[in-house]
């Protein structure tokens, strides 16, 4: 089942939030990969910034998915 109007609407908006906050994570890891201090050698951050990746990649996907769906309606 698809969702329609406002349903659609309400998924627009909470992708649009996430893709702001993820985005602003990104700026801050790239900060961090600037100053290249001993942050970089921790595994657990670089795992971390590969899943920040991720996650924008995934946002996209969904926001793509999104205005084709709406454009289909």
């Amino acid at each position: 089942m698809e969702p329609k109007g406002y349903e659609l609407l309400k998924i627009e908006t909470k992708i649009t939030v996430l893709e702001k906050e993820l985005s602003a994570l990104f700026e801050n890891f790239k900060n961090y990969e600037s100053k290249k201090d001993a942050t970089m050698e921790n595994s657990a951050y670089q795992k971390l910034q590969k899943m920040n990746v991720c996650c924008l990649n995934l946002l996209q996907t969904y926001r793509e998915y999104t205005k084709n769906l709406k454009n289909n309606i």
